[in-house]
């Protein structure tokens, strides 16, 4: 009986915090981030900024909207944690982009 109540207790802390988590929601802190509409492209633009390999990608990469609502799709794991977003900036459509958890900030 004990151990029943315990399995429910913590699965309920678990779903409560699954809620919380997903409950947040994020924007774009300024347009001095840049975003990139594929991994490829954002993980290219990483190279050339921060180890000085290659060249900057030609086509592809822009201005984060400054205060666009996002939402993370995904961050799938590799050497640096990248992310897809889907940025929705007022009055025009959502886009679809690539770049770092660092541009976001909780809104309010």
């Amino acid at each position: 009986m004990v151990k029943n109540s315990l399995i429910a207790f913590f699965s309920l802390l678990l779903i409560s915090a699954a809620i919380r988590a997903e409950s947040r929601q994020f924007e774009v802190i300024d347009s001095s981030y840049t975003v990139c509409t594929t991994e490829q492209q954002y993980r290219q633009l990483l190279s050339y900024s921060l180890y000085g390999v290659g060249k900057p990608p030609a086509t592809g990469c822009f201005a984060a909207p400054g205060g666009a609502k996002a939402i993370i799709l995904q961050c799938p794991e590799s050497d640096i944690i990248l992310c897809q977003f889907r940025l929705e900036p007022d009055a025009t459509e959502a886009i679809h982009v690539w770049a770092s958890k660092v541009m976001l900030r909780e809104r309010q």
